[in-house]
């Protein structure tokens, strides 16, 4: 987790899922087509944090993930029932494009599948923002 701060390319905050608000890095694995993202967050019900793997689709704006998360507690997504804790997350992302630069803002839906404290499905959405290169 160390080496990701060192070699991160763009620093993001993000609002929404699984915690709240997030705080992490992003840095490239497989430069123009994968990267990594470590991230922390914080909310009413729970903190945690986490890791991805992105693959970003050539030509085009979108990106795909997988990664898994830990917390302290429930997690903001829907159906509130069965919210979990822990799990894995697959992640369907768009880069919105900003006239700024160095600044840039996405959109993400995440499917969620509770590992623990029960097994459920879940769905979360994020709204952040990334500055860096």
């Amino acid at each position: 987790m160390v080496l990701a701060f060192g070699v991160a390319q763009r620093a993001e905050v993000s609002v929404g899922s699984p915690f709240g608000l997030q705080g992490g890095v992003r840095f490239p694995l497989v430069p123009l087509l994968l990267d990594g993202r470590v991230y922390g967050g914080v909310g009413l019900e729970a903190m945690g944090g986490g890791v991805d793997l992105l693959l970003k689709l050539p030509l085009t704006d979108l990106y795909l993930g997988l990664g898994g998360f830990y917390g302290t507690g429930p997690t903001l997504t829907f159906p509130q029932e069965g919210r979990g804790q822990g799990g894995v997350r697959g992640v369907l992302g768009t880069w919105l494009n900003l006239p700024l630069p160095l600044l840039g803002a996405y959109l993400e839906a995440q499917p969620v599948y509770y590992l623990t404290p029960v097994q459920s499905f879940g769905v979360g959405l994020a709204l952040g923002l990334s500055v860096g290169l």
